[in-house]
């Protein structure tokens, strides 16, 4: 599935906290909630009984939203119309920035929360299903944080090499192109300049990150 590139940014997640009262409510009284509200209780469910993953699944003429933990169903929200459905589809979208318009393709999106001091990772996958849009929302924390997030800078740094490569190529291109004795102009001086100080900066980047994976053992 096409997946919305992870954010870069270094400021800190935004916290997540919803209305007590939600809480409170059993889940078979959850239906009678206007989508935004039910949305909430819903995400209040997950985050506060640690629950794994919600399942928006949508059929004919109705829906329903399942919850499970540890891969064991714990509850099931049934007899929803799909216009409920739809309308928490369209709340869970707003929260990840996903366009509103029903997907065709399989699409994921990843957003991180901070809740009650602790950060979590919502990941919410749409999928085009026989009776239209449908939707599953995974919560990584702890343990399954720190996996995706080591996955995620491997893949940075892969990414990252490949850009290396491409660059060396390029600069290598232009040194050759600049020997040859036809009369082509060779790149100005501030161009190189700034790739020279461009490159230095990465260098330093490079190091900082070395030093933080591989700190160096506490004097005795």
């Amino acid at each position: 599935p096409s997946a919305a590139p992870p954010k870069t940014s270094t400021a800190q997640p935004l916290s997540l906290a919803f209305d007590p009262a939600l809480g409170q409510i059993p889940p078979e009284r959850l239906h009678r909630l206007p989508p935004p509200q039910l949305t909430q209780a819903l995400l209040n469910q997950v985050l506060t009984e640690g629950i794994g993953r919600l399942y928006l699944e949508r059929r004919s003429t109705q829906g329903r939203i399942l919850w499970s933990k540890d891969g064991v169903v714990q509850a099931v929200l049934t007899d929803l119309s799909t216009e409920q459905i739809q309308s928490v589809i369209n709340e869970l979208k707003r929260l990840t920035h996903l366009p509103l318009l029903p997907t065709t393709q399989p699409k994921q999106a990843d957003i991180e929360r901070l809740y009650q001091g602790d950060r979590v990772l919502l990941r919410l996958r749409l999928m085009a299903g026989t009776h239209g849009e449908e939707a599953t929302l995974q919560v990584l924390r702890g343990a399954a944080l720190k996996f995706y997030e080591q996955q995620q800078i491997r893949q940075l740094g892969e990414e990252a090499l490949d850009v290396a490569h491409t660059l060396q190529k390029r600069i290598s291109a232009i040194r050759h192109r600049a020997q040859q004795t036809l009369n082509i102009e060779a790149p100005s001086a501030r161009t190189l300049d700034d790739l020279v100080k461009m490159l230095k900066t990465m260098e330093e980047q490079i190091e900082q990150i070395m030093k933080s994976s591989h700190p160096s053992d506490p004097k005795n």
